[in-house]
C-alpha cells in the first residue's frame, strides 16, 4: 500500500488507474495469501492463489472518497465513480444508511452491476408472532418445517442442464480466440448467471417468509463444504444451503428475529418421539421407530429434532436430542 504512490510515478500504465482500485487489488491479494498460509498451517489442501488474468478480473471496488461529492447524482439517475465520472444507473431502490463503498461488477450477461456497501443501516423490526420453528434443509424437499410444511426444491441447475449442455458444446467447437467463441462464451456465462439469479431469488423469498412468520428459527449448523465433496455434490451445490442460511441470518437480524444453529449430527437418525437411534440409509425416506412406534417423514422427524435441540440450547440444557418432552405427533403405528 505504501509503495502505490511510487509505482504510479514510475509506471505510466498505473498512473491512469484510480488509487482505490489498486488498493483493492492489493487487499484481495493479501486476503488470498493469508487464506493460503492458514490452510497450510491447518494441514488442509492449500491451493496456491491463482493468477487472475485480464479476462477474469470483473469487479472494481471504489472505496469511500473523502470529498464532498455525492455518489448518487442527477436525481438518482447517475452514479459518480472516482476517476471515471458520472455513469447512468438504474437504481432499483433507494439505499439506506451511509454509503461507504461501491463495487461495480461485469456480469456474464454483459451488464454492469453496482453493489452498495452501507453502514448505520436502520433495523426494521417486525411485530412478534410468538411462534418458533425448526427447519431441516434437504434435497428432495428444499426445507421441511417441524409443523410438517415442506418447501419444494426448484433445482434451477438441473432444470437448465439441457440448455447448458448445448451452450457448452457450442463453446468447445469454436476456435479459440475467434469472435464466434467469444459470443458462445458470453451465452454460456449468461445461462449460468440466470441460474444463480433464480436460486438467489428463491432463497430470498423463502427466507423472508420464515422471518415474517416466526420469532425464532432453528437451523442445522451444516458443513456444506464437506457435504459438497460427496456423491451428491451436484445436488448440494444446486440447493445452495450456505447462501440460504446466510440470507436468512441477514434478514433475521434486520427484523429482530433469532437464528439458532444446532448440531446436525443424528437429526435424521434419532427418533423425535423417544430419542432412540434408528439407523437408516439415505434412500429410506420414512422414519419408523421400533421403540415407540412413531412413523413420519424422515425430513419432518429431522425438523422436529432441530426444534428440540434449539429449545435445549435456549434453556442451557443438553443438545443431543435425548428429551422426554415435547413429544412428536404419532402419525401412524
Amino acid at each position: 500500500m505504501a509503495q502505490i504512490k511510487e509505482v504510479r510515478c514510475a509506471r505510466d500504465e498505473y498512473a491512469c488507474i484510480h488509487v482505490h482500485l489498486l488498493q483493492d487489488s492489493i487487499t484481495r491479494l493479501d486476503r488470498a495469501y493469508r487464506a493460503f498460509f492458514r490452510r497450510c498451517t491447518a494441514g488442509e489442501k492449500p491451493g496456491f492463489p491463482r493468477f487472475k488474468g485480464r479476462g477474469r478480473y470483473r469487479t472494481l471496488t471504489f472505496k469511500d472518497c473523502k470529498t464532498k461529492k455525492r455518489w448518487i447524482v442527477a436525481g438518482d439517475k447517475r452514479l459518480s465513480l472516482a476517476g471515471i465520472g458520472d455513469v447512468k444507473i438504474k437504481l432499483h431502490r433507494p439505499y439506506e444508511g451511509t454509503l461507504k463503498q461501491v463495487s461495480v461488477t461485469l456480469g456474464g450477461d454483459g451488464q454492469w452491476y453496482a453493489t452498495f456497501a452501507c453502514v448505520d443501516v436502520p433495523a426494521k423490526p417486525l411485530p412478534a408472532t410468538g411462534q418458533s420453528v425448526g427447519v431441516d434443509v434437504g434435497i428432495s424437499a428444499f426445507a421441511t418445517l417441524d409443523n410438517g410444511e415442506s418447501v419444494e426444491n426448484p433445482r434451477p441447475y438441473e432444470a437448465a442442464q439441457r440448455k447448458l449442455k448445448t451452450a457448452q458444446r457450442r463453446v468447445s467447437r469454436r476456435k479459440r480466440g475467434s469472435s464466434r467463441r467469444c459470443k458462445a462464451v458470453a451465452r454460456l456465462a449468461s445461462l449460468h448467471d440466470k441460474i444463480a439469479r433464480v436460486r438467489r431469488d428463491f432463497h430470498h423469498k423463502t427466507a423472508l417468509d420464515l422471518v415474517q412468520r416466526f420469532d425464532s428459527i432453528a437451523v442445522e449448523d451444516l458443513n456444506v463444504k464437506g457435504l459438497a465433496a460427496g456423491m451428491l455434490a451436484k445436488q448440494v451445490h444446486d440447493a445452495g444451503w450456505g447462501q440460504f442460511i446466510s440470507i436468512l441470518a441477514d434478514k433475521a437480524e434486520s427484523a429482530g428475529r433469532e437464528i439458532i444453529k444446532v448440531d446436525p449430527r443424528g437429526t435424521s437418525q434419532d427418533c423425535s418421539g423417544c430419542g432412540a437411534a434408528v439407523r437408516k440409509m439415505l434412500r429410506v425416506r420414512v422414519h419408523a421407530c421400533p421403540e415407540c412406534g412413531l412413523v413420519l417423514d424422515r425430513d419432518h422427524n429431522a425438523a422436529i429434532n432441530v426444534a428440540i435441540r434449539a429449545g435445549h440450547a435456549l434453556r442451557g440444557g443438553l443438545s443431543n436430542g435425548q428429551l422426554d418432552e415435547p413429544r412428536s405427533p404419532c402419525l401412524a403405528r
